[in-house]
């Protein structure tokens, strides 16, 4: 029934099919007649009547309906000239057309779009697939009941294949289907290769997994010339049998396997399909294509790292992996169709209007979106995933001669392709990139493993390094040396005529740089080696140098300044990598410090704006290495403390300096503002680590005692006062805000350490003998006069805060004079027990005079907020004698108390009425006496 069915419907297709083709022989044939006519009437000589048939033909033509072929009359012509020669091109058409401009087609609807896909395409390739089943069903049913014998069985496949194949193409080149063609996508001769190709590759490969007709050898050399030869066809037949030949010969290698494999008989093949794909690519235009064998190149070599590796298969893998990236940019790099002028449309910047900017250093991938054509995206994304090739392939050889000889050839590669190709000139960082990476992942000893362990008489008891230890570490210093000087060297002379000079500068200065950094890091010399502070002070020196053909070419290049700054940025960071050699701890960190006023003066002294980025980030790390990193805790002794902050301080602040004077509009900007708060940040750790490493012996404990608080805190508020009056610095945002936040500081202090936490009245810590002058007048006396006067010569704007800050300076005044009775009643120890009746009754009187004085002198000067103040104070004491005096003290203490608050009261009164009424008086809108 099945088979009934199936009939049916092919029957139905078929039927459909050739009545369509009858359809379009019979267009075709009216189409061929009409211009037989139409050239036939052209070539007559016209008549009397005909000419001015002719001549009234634009006016009285009617309507030709549509697909009908106009009489013979009325077709206009042009008259043959009288010497019989025929018009020109240009009198035809400029001669009076007589046939009307044809009505729009209607609008076609969805179904019958639909049905013409369905019929003329699905139905086709349905047809195609169903051959190469039936194909297969035969072959299974002829073994299922022995028919044939196996030979038979493939070489039937074979031909059938082979005749499909034939067929395909024989119906590709009939008149018929070429006029197809030309209107719309032909199927059925594709659909016919296509089948073909797999029923042939199905027979070869059942010849060899079922049968074992053929040797892997043999199926594998079948295979590959099926694949290849699909690949060769599809120039003639489309895109579908091209990716159905790359996808046949990428899985072959998987399908005949062997018990011993061999990259030389691998990779060479995988290559020739790559060249094909990239061939394809170019002269078919097929980028889908591309991507898909870019994505079966790559993985190749990975699975191969996996198992089948051995050693002696870094030459073959590394020219695999260079030639296939070469062939994938092929299409980029050969292209006529992308112009590489100004006005191209390949998505590169502009000569004319180059990159501004940082931008310019940089590879085009990393900032530029503008949509790129996608020749160059395909040989972008194969360089870098071959480069990532070329690392696993480095690594599992172990980083050997051979290894790293390919990997220096992709290296050079990679720098002649960006060269040639000035929008593609990212794969120079590209290569860059992979070869540092390369040799990032290798696994060196250390130097200091190298020193021979002694016996007790002082002899190595391994005598010398083991065996190919030196070797290998020779390798890699001549490896780092030599890419070194490639990409050093090769960028320097890339960068000459270069459209681009900033990018080859930037390779040129900052990959050298990298690698000596890796190397340095990896083998750990021991301290005082100087062969490598001498390396790297040679290669400052040629980064300088390299600045001098640049520096004529200031006035004609506009990205010659940024190509300047990526050299000084490479020779500050070669600088840094010697201090880094040389010094430890602090010094370190003053070394990086005193690069930034260098730079500061180097953009000054140049105009070269973009080191500020380069000191931006020297900035960043001095800070990190200072003011964020707990092992300077560490640190032994004090004299680090002093230079360790004190000098990248002044080099901030003389660094900030210059640049404000630099000339534009932006040069006091971001960069200037964080060298100041970085200047401020280094003076205030300078002055708390050194008060705490007087205090305590260790910096990483804690501070413990009242008088070590106050002296931060006195720091605190002296800074925020040298800020506030200090004409050059008051007006900055850095001196504006950090006053701020250290008068923040120091108030946090005073409440959390002063008043509670180290309070002698609770921790028993001794406040001195002398009167007045003693540590209660170190933690709260000079600590609210302090605060007081930053607040009168800056006050808070927020009116909370001033009020707050107000009242927490009354609050530490009141401390100190409480404690220091305390203290004149109990000597040093404030804990000691017990409370007097004169002790009570001196609070009363000290607490009453104060309020006294606050009141005249708010009344002479006519400040109503300490008028205030006074007044509560004097209506606090008042509530202590009625509440606290009255039933604590006895005697005399408790008429004096009474007397004294009495007259103080009356005096108070007299004052107020003798200062304050003439004065509202006088000045009535003088809101402050209110």
């Amino acid at each position: 029934m099945e088979v009934i069915a199936l009939i049916v419907v092919i029957a139905a297709v078929f039927h459909r099919v050739d009545r369509r083709l009858r359809d379009q022989a019979k267009t075709i044939a009216d189409l061929q007649q009409a211009v037989a006519r139409l050239s036939a009437q052209a070539l007559a000589a016209p008549s009397p009547s005909q000419e001015h048939a002719a001549q009234a033909a634009p006016s009285e033509a009617g309507v030709v309906e549509p697909g009908a072929v106009p009489p013979a009359a009325e077709v206009p012509f042009l008259p043959a000239p009288a010497d019989g020669v025929l018009p020109d091109a240009a009198q035809c058409a400029a001669a009076p057309v007589g046939l009307p401009e044809p009505p729009p087609e209607p609008p076609r609807s969805a179904w019958r779009d639909l049905e013409e896909s369905f019929a003329s395409r699905w139905l086709i390739w349905l047809g195609g697939g169903t051959m190469a089943l039936a194909a297969a069903f035969f072959i299974k049913l002829s073994i299922e009941h022995g028919w044939l014998g196996a030979g038979v069985r493939v070489t039937l496949g074979l031909l059938s294949g082979l005749g499909l194949i034939v067929g395909g193409e024989w119906l590709r080149r009939q008149p018929l289907q070429r006029a197809i063609a030309a209107i719309h996508p032909h199927h059925a001769p594709v659909a016919l290769t296509g089948a073909g190709l797999f029923t042939a590759f199905a027979s070869v490969y059942g010849g060899y997994a079922l049968f074992e007709l053929f040797d892997p050898l043999i199926a594998f050399a079948l295979l590959a010339g099926l694949s290849l030869g699909a690949v060769a066809l599809s120039l003639l037949q489309g895109p579908f049998i091209a990716a159905l030949g790359l996808l046949a010969g990428y899985v072959t290698p998987i399908l005949v396997t062997s018990g011993n494999p061999m990259a030389w008989g691998l990779f060479p093949y995988l290559l020739a399909l790559n060249g094909a794909a990239a061939a394809l690519v170019l002269w078919r235009g097929w980028g889908w294509l591309g991507w898909g064998a870019l994505v079966w190149a790559v993985l190749w070599p990975l699975f191969w790292f996996f198992d089948p590796w051995r050693s002696g298969d870094a030459p073959v893998v590394g020219l695999y992996t260079v030639l296939s990236a070469a062939f994938f940019l092929w299409p980029a790099l050969v292209s006529r169709w992308i112009d590489d002028t100004p006005n191209g449309k390949s998505g590169d910047a502009n000569p004319e209007t180059p990159a501004e900017g940082w931008r310019a250093a940089l590879p085009l991938w990393l900032w530029n979106r503008a949509p790129r054509h996608p020749f160059d995206r395909l040989g972008r994304t194969a360089a870098t995933l071959f480069g990532l090739v070329m690392i696993g392939m480095v690594a599992c050889d172990d980083h050997q001669t051979m290894g790293l000889t390919m990997l220096g050839l992709y290296a050079a590669g990679g720098l002649i392709a960006a060269r040639r190709v000035e929008r593609l000139g990212g794969l120079a960082w590209t290569a860059g990139l992979t070869v540092w990476a390369s040799l990032f992942v290798w696994d060196l000893p250390e130097l200091a493993q190298l020193a021979p362990l002694m016996n007790a008489e002082g002899r190595p008891l391994v005598p010398g390094a083991p065996v190919g230890l030196a070797e290998e570490i020779g390798r890699a210093l001549w490896s780092m040396a030599g890419f070194a000087a490639l990409f050093g060297v090769g960028g320097f002379l890339a960068g000459v005529g270069a459209r681009r000079v900033a990018l080859w500068a930037s390779l040129s200065a900052l990959l050298p740089l990298a690698l000596l950094a890796t190397l340095y890091a990896y083998l750990v010399p021991e301290r005082g080696l100087m062969e490598w502070p001498g390396a790297a002070l040679a290669l400052a020196a040629l980064l300088v140098a390299a600045t001098t053909p640049l520096a004529r070419q200031r006035g004609t290049r506009p990205d010659a300044d940024l190509a300047l700054a990526a050299y000084a940025a490479g020779a500050v960071g070669t600088l840094t990598l010697a201090a880094t050699m040389i010094l430890r701890d602090a010094w370190l960190t003053v070394a990086l410090a005193a690069q930034v006023p260098v730079l500061a003066w180097l953009e000054r002294h140049f105009t070269l704006r973009e080191l500020r980025r380069v000191a931006f980030l020297v900035t960043l790390v001095v800070l990190t290495r200072l003011a964020l990193n707990p092992l300077v805790l560490e640190y032994q002794g004090v004299a680090w403390i002093f230079y360790g902050y004190g000098l990248p301080a002044l080099f901030f602040l003389l660094a900030a300096r210059w640049m404000r004077q630099a000339s534009g509009e932006k040069a006091d900007d971001l960069t200037v503002m964080v060298l100041e708060a970085g200047a401020l940040v280094f003076t205030t750790l300078l002055t708390s680590l050194a008060i705490h490493r007087w205090m305590a012996d260790d910096l990483k404990r804690a501070p413990s005692t009242l008088v070590e608080a106050a002296l931060h805190t006195l720091s605190w508020l002296g800074l925020a006062l040298l800020l506030s009056v200090d004409r050059r610095w008051s007006l900055r945002p850095v001196a504006r805000w950090g006053r701020r936040v250290l008068l923040g500081m120091a108030a946090a202090a005073c409440v959390a350490l002063h008043l509670f936490g180290f309070n002698p009245l609770t921790t028993g810590e001794l406040v001195g003998d002398w009167p007045v002058v003693n540590r209660l007048l170190l933690a709260y006396g000079a600590p609210g006069l302090l605060m007081g006067l930053i607040l009168w010569v800056d006050p808070l704007r927020v009116d909370p805060l001033r009020r707050a800050a107000a009242g927490l300076v009354g609050v530490l005044l009141a401390a100190n004079l409480a404690l220091e009775i305390r203290r004149f009643f109990h000597g040093p120890n404030l804990m000691a027990d017990g409370l007097t009746d004169a002790e009570w009754y001196s609070y009363s009187v000290a607490f009453l005079l104060v309020a006294v004085l606050l009141l005249a002198a708010a009344l002479r000067w006519g400040w109503g907020e300490l008028r205030h103040v006074g007044l509560a104070l004097l209506l606090a004491v008042v509530a202590k004698v009625f509440i606290s005096d009255m039933e604590g003290l006895t005697g005399l203490y408790r008429v004096a108390s009474f007397l004294g608050l009495g007259v103080c009261l009356i005096g108070v009164g007299f004052l107020y009425q003798r200062m304050r009424i003439p004065a509202a008086a006088n000045n009535p809108p003088d809101e402050r006496t209110h």
